[in-house]
């Protein structure tokens, strides 16, 4: 899986990644529920995988730019700090367009727990693959 995704160019995963969670973080109901994410609390989960999967494809791309140098533990937290500040201002965004969406910080404690928990799996397992 790793050999595919290194033939990808490097910046389509990030932004493919930022522009999905931006249409479904800031578009009024971007998806209607199919009876799968009915629980309480989903919507938290949600945000794990969107934040994790934002986070995990900024390490990727940062570290096949990045190749034949290391990507140190320094800049791999400098990376997933960005990506949590993505979802502080996606928060904040949503308190201010007035459009049936909310700021709640749950929901950013939700994000920066996934973009952690990639941050973790990123750099010991895929990154090291990589030579990182």
């Amino acid at each position: 899986m790793i050999k595919i995704l290194l033939k990808v160019p490097a910046g389509v995963l990030s932004a493919f990644f930022t522009l999905v969670v931006l249409y479904l973080c800031l578009v009024p109901q971007p998806v209607k529920s199919a009876g799968l994410l009915d629980f309480p609390g989903a919507d938290k989960v949600v945000h794990f995988l969107m934040f994790a999967a934002v986070s995990a494809s900024y390490l990727f791309d940062c570290g096949k730019v990045a190749m034949p140098r290391k990507l140190g533990w320094g800049k791999v937290v400098l990376v997933t700090a960005g990506a949590i500040a993505f979802g502080g201002a996606i928060e904040v965004t949503q308190g201010l367009m007035g459009l049936g969406r909310s700021m709640d910080a749950l929901d950013l404690l939700a994000d920066a727990v996934g973009a952690i928990c990639a941050m973790i799996f990123v750099k010991m397992c895929v990154l090291e693959k990589m030579g990182h």
